[in-house]
């Protein structure tokens, strides 16, 4: 953990191992930083692909003292017997276990949308044709701690103190700290956490820190399908993500989404904030180079960075775990599971997380439909058909209407509150890969700094001129937010037709722009420093792809569709003629 001279960093460390992006690889997950033995195959033995993780600043009105409460998810498969997670923090933490449902309903709420909005400008050759959409439409971007001591001339005892040790939900936690590196390492090996050479060096860097660690692993006879949000609490002055830590166990650009609720807008304070330039984003193909984009511009700001995706009073974000007081009673009420899914869904639940392991519990799959290889989405999504009507519950509906009640709605029931007791709900968010990981990011808010939107419109006017173009062929001036706008060609060399798409000509784009328009260096005050501007080298890019990009008459650039190319070529003859004239004059 780095730790900032001069400054009393009481910050939130944890170390967010076993943390896995769905869909990636688990084969050899052994489901933390710290297993029962070693992997059987040559690297770490797990492999980080996504973290995320939500942290709630708090300040005693009373007392002034600050605490931070984390909500870290835990995605994880393999056998319930090697999962095992540490967690190093820098003050002793009180834990519980939360829902995933936290993350479920964020995590859409607030992930970047790019919509493109068509409009037509002149009269398209075939206009029949004109209904025909050219490749757009809109998208969701995929988005005083304690110090270590030794009495003067006294060789400290090598012990490890375990301030706690009993069951958290599912989990056998403790949390334990030592002065002495192979103590703490001995206890860990006792109860079954193997430590790697790479993780012994950590080690003795964050008892050095006098650093408590939370241990986690599951109790014997609970599955893995069991494991919840670890929720860790404790005083501090920031939140803080131990980076350090995670290099060991992290694959290439691993996606770090962080939300911070809090007084104000969060920044990172000791990572850079980057604004994107999305004059580089592919509006026509639905933004679907964002993530690129957001890595790339991360690197342009030397890695350390952060992009702001979203910034709002949680007015709105509260509302969004709110349970109807019915709830409860339509779902007891429900005539077969079909009706009872309906009204999950209607209530805005997502079946997966602890939905999916309720109906998986009350609504099992038939046997029968599993072995004609019906995957659970399509049997869940589909329990309203008239062919699965024989599908029964495993009890009743009261009783999977109770399990949903103390499952998923008492939890949303007590996010809401959370939500509610706090101003402001940020998302922050970046791709960083191992050697980048160089320090710990913390952190904090900033009462100055205006809202961000998560919903991005740009405009494509498609230019047919007086039928000089049909729909899909006409070229596309692309109008942002910010009032830029790019000219693209469409190089589709068929007619247009029902079912047409069309592909546009991006030139250098996603080579001559930089991912970042700029980036700061926040803190609690101010607007902070620029670390970087790309505005100049933007606009040179921009200018330069839309030189030769033609236009139908009357529009910017008054070339035709058959002449454009040669239009082009022709001034470009008269510039030359002009300035050879002028030189012939001077001399």
């Amino acid at each position: 953990m780095r730790f900032q001279m001069g400054r009393w960093v009481l910050g939130l460390c944890c170390l967010l191992g076993g943390w896995r992006a769905f869909g990636v690889s688990t084969a050899q997950a052994c489901g933390g930083f710290f297993c029962d033995r070693p992997s059987v195959v040559t690297g770490p033995p797990i492999a980080q692909a996504a973290e995320n993780v939500v942290f709630a600043l708090n300040r005693d009105p009373v007392t002034g003292v600050a605490t931070v409460e984390a909500h870290i998810q835990i995605v994880y498969a393999g056998a319930a017997d090697q999962f095992s997670w540490i967690v190093p923090m820098t003050s002793e933490p009180t834990l519980s276990t939360g829902s995933d449902v936290l993350f479920q309903i964020l995590e859409p709420k607030t992930r970047p949308t790019f919509t493109t909005q068509f409009t037509t400008e002149g009269t398209c050759k075939n206009s029949g044709g004109a209904s025909i959409g050219c490749g757009g439409g809109s998208t969701n971007a995929t988005s005083g701690g304690p110090k270590g001591y030794f009495d003067a001339g006294v060789a400290p005892v090598p012990t490890v103190d375990v301030s706690f040790h009993g069951n958290v939900g599912p989990f056998d936690a403790a949390v334990i700290r030592s002065d002495n590196a192979a103590a703490l390492e001995d206890w860990l090996a006792e109860h079954k956490y193997f430590v790697t050479p790479e993780a012994s060096k950590i080690i003795q860097t964050y008892v050095a820190k006098g650093t408590f660690f939370v241990a986690l692993r599951l109790q014997s006879g609970h599955d893995v399908n069991e494991i919840q949000p670890i929720v860790v609490k404790l005083a501090s002055e920031e939140g803080c993500l131990p980076l350090m830590l995670t290099a060991i166990a992290a694959t290439p650009d691993v996606r770090i989404n962080v939300w911070v609720l809090g007084n104000g807008r969060a920044v990172p304070l000791n990572y850079d904030e980057i604004v994107l330039n999305l004059a580089k984003l592919d509006w026509l193909s639905g933004g679907a180079n964002y993530d690129r984009i957001v890595s790339e511009a991360a690197n342009e700001a030397g890695g350390n960075a952060f992009l702001a995706e979203y910034a709002q009073p949680t007015a709105t974000a509260a509302t969004w775990f709110a349970v109807p007081p019915d709830a409860v009673a339509r779902l007891a009420s429900s005539s077969s599971p079909g009706a009872f899914v309906a009204v999950l869904q209607s209530l805005g639940l997502p079946l997966s997380g602890r939905v999916l392991e309720v109906l998986r519990a009350q609504i099992p799959e038939p046997a029968s439909l599993i072995n004609q290889g019906f995957n659970e989405a399509q049997f869940y999504g589909s329990l309203s058909s008239p062919t699965l009507a024989t599908v029964t519950f495993k009890t009743s509906a009261p009783a999977a209407a109770a399990q949903i009640d103390s499952d998923v709605l008492q939890p949303m029931r007590t996010l809401q509150a959370l939500f509610a007791k706090h101003a402001y709900l940020t998302r922050l968010a970046t791709f960083i890969s191992p050697d980048e990981m160089t320090k710990d990011p913390l952190f904090v808010t900033n009462r100055l700094l205006p809202p961000l939107s998560n919903l991005h419109t740009a405009t494509a006017y498609v230019q047919c001129g007086d039928e000089d173009f049909e729909y899909c062929l006409a070229p596309i001036r692309l109008q942002l937010e910010d009032g830029r706008a790019i000219r693209f060609a469409a190089l589709s060399g068929g007619a247009c037709g029902q079912g047409a798409t069309t592909a546009f000509d991006r030139g250098r784009l996603d080579i001559d722009l930089p991912a970042a328009l700029q980036s700061w260096r926040r803190d609690a005050d101010g607007e902070g420093t620029k670390m970087l501007d790309n505005t100049s080298a933007v606009t040179t890019a921009i200018n330069a792809h839309n030189w030769g990009i033609p236009s139908p008459g009357g529009s910017d650039c008054a070339v035709g569709a058959r002449g454009g190319r040669r239009s082009w070529f022709a001034g470009l003859t008269l510039i030359a003629a002009l300035i050879v004239a002028r030189a012939r004059r001077r001399r």
